[in-house]
């Protein structure tokens, strides 16, 4: 219900089948299954995890505060520190902190 109304390859997609003259509950069976058949990949083949140990490294290295860092990317210490020590998972903060750092994208 939730990608139904904030993603919009989702909305799209129940254009798509609205076109098609399913209905709303033939479309959200649909979805479901399409969800099921997404996590199942993700399932059967992980993707590698990026290290992260690196950031922090740079960061320090660099002279540079949490606070300095959050304040050159528009985003509270927190995040920051959270994407370092693996917590929180934010791939377009992250690339934009690498990036600032001098690092390659992972």
């Amino acid at each position: 219900m939730v990608r139904l109304t904030c993603d919009p390859a989702t909305r799209a997609y129940a254009q798509r089948r609205r076109a098609e003259g399913k209905t709303t509950r033939e479309i959200i069976r649909c979805l479901k299954r399409y969800i099921a058949r997404e996590v199942y990949r993700h399932l059967t083949n992980p993707q590698p995890i990026a290290d992260r140990t690196e950031l922090r490294a740079a960061r320090t290295a660099a002279g540079l505060s949490l606070r300095q860092a959050a304040d050159a990317l528009s985003t509270i210490p927190s995040r920051l520190s959270e994407i370092e020590r693996d917590i929180r998972r934010n791939g377009d903060l992250e690339a934009r902190y690498r990036t600032w750092l001098g690092l390659t994208a992972a």
